[in-house]
């Protein structure tokens, strides 16, 4: 009976961690994109949303093919405009009109984008900007829109959701702290909320808690595979989001999921001739695609970008220590020579070829 608890327990807490919870059922959550510009008095907006995304919400697609033509595009963008300005408002000396100026398409990692350009009428566009969002609030309430605003030359970004829909911009308040702590925030969210990545910590963090060796001996495996995931993955996402390298985002959802089934099965039959910590940068790599389709197409440059990266890696760093300080004493408790091992490594393969079939499917 004490030799099953440890297999039934940890099979049990991944099972109704993911079955149990359908925040964590998808791992992509849609995100916009909305940059303003204010000079003088004079506002422009510029807006880019997925077709993928708005077409849930505009119809577009008339044929019903699953593509969205630029002609369709193009017939439905009144209403796109019209669905835009009704849950995205800006108030500056009181409500501004937003009057669609042009559109065109554009397509950056596998993914096709409607981009709108709008020009922003306000009573005192002067004075500070409110921006409030209910973008995509009853479709997808995980949304995230990223509010660049360059206020007089002053550049800052704000993430609006449906938890924090309502932003007050002003040069005053804006600058690279200010996006610093933002793109902080998105990067603690974005690992928090990214269930596919959970597992993967978890799958390669598993051999060195059931390796049998002292606790010392163990905390330094576990410390040397993240370090190995970290380097990696921070390399990738700063390659994506400069623009060096521009895998299909697709593509990396599905290698994600293929990562944990790997490294799952090499969990409980070993076949990889490699060391963990090599196995967890390779893997690494490809998560940190996965991380930089978060920040997806900023269009920064030179400080602001810098800031981005920096805030969103330091942010994904802190999520990911905080779990490893919560997770690891767990483990420990519950581990029990290769148990825990191998029933949890089950578990995540399940879980992994899920996804893999999900995301083949898309």
């Amino acid at each position: 009976m004490t030799k099953i608890r440890p297999a039934f327990i940890s099979i049990l807490a991944l099972l109704t961690l993911y079955f149990g919870s359908p925040a964590l059922q998808a791992h992509e959550t849609t995100r916009s994109y909305v940059s303003l510009t204010s000079t003088q008095g004079v506002v422009d907006a510029q807006v880019r949303i997925a077709f993928r995304d708005i077409e849930v919400a505009v119809w577009m697609d008339e044929n019903l093919d699953g593509s969205i033509t630029w002609g369709e595009a193009k017939q439905r963008l009144d209403a796109v405009s019209a669905y835009f300005a009704s849950v995205f408002a800006l108030e500056a000396g009181g409500p501004c009109q937003l009057a669609r100026k042009g559109a065109s398409v554009s397509t950056d990692t596998g993914i096709d984008y409607l981009d709108l350009d709008f020009t922003v009428s306000c009573p005192d566009a002067k004075t500070p900007i409110k921006a409030v969002s209910h973008l995509f609030a009853d479709i997808d309430p995980d949304h995230r829109m990223f509010l660049t605003a360059n206020l007089d030359g002053v550049t800052t970004t704000t993430l609006l959701s449906a938890a924090n829909p309502e932003a007050v911009l002003n040069a005053e308040g804006a600058g690279l702290l200010h996006s610093f702590i933002t793109y902080l925030e998105a990067g603690i969210e974005h690992l928090i909320g990214g269930s596919d990545h959970l597992v993967f910590l978890l799958v390669i963090m598993l051999p060195a808690v059931s390796s049998g060796v002292d606790r010392r001996a163990a905390i330094w495996n576990v410390i040397t595979v993240l370090t190995g995931f970290t380097l990696a993955h921070a390399l990738s996402l700063t390659a994506a989001a400069t623009e060096f390298l521009h895998p299909n985002s697709v593509v990396i959802e599905i290698l994600i999921a293929v990562s944990i089934v790997i490294t799952a099965i090499d969990n409980i039959r070993p076949f990889i001739p490699a060391p963990r910590t090599a196995v967890a940068a390779f893997f690494g790599i490809i998560h940190g695609f996965g991380f930089a389709s978060a920040l997806g197409v900023l269009n920064l440059a030179g400080s602001s970008l810098i800031v981005a990266l920096v805030g969103f890696n330091l942010g994904i760093e802190i999520a990911q220590i905080a779990l490893v300080l919560v997770v690891l004493p767990v483990l420990f408790f519950f581990a029990h020579k290769k148990f825990l091992l191998h029933s949890a490594s089950v578990a995540a393969a399940l879980i992994g070829c899920y996804w893999v079939t999900e995301r083949l499917a898309l």
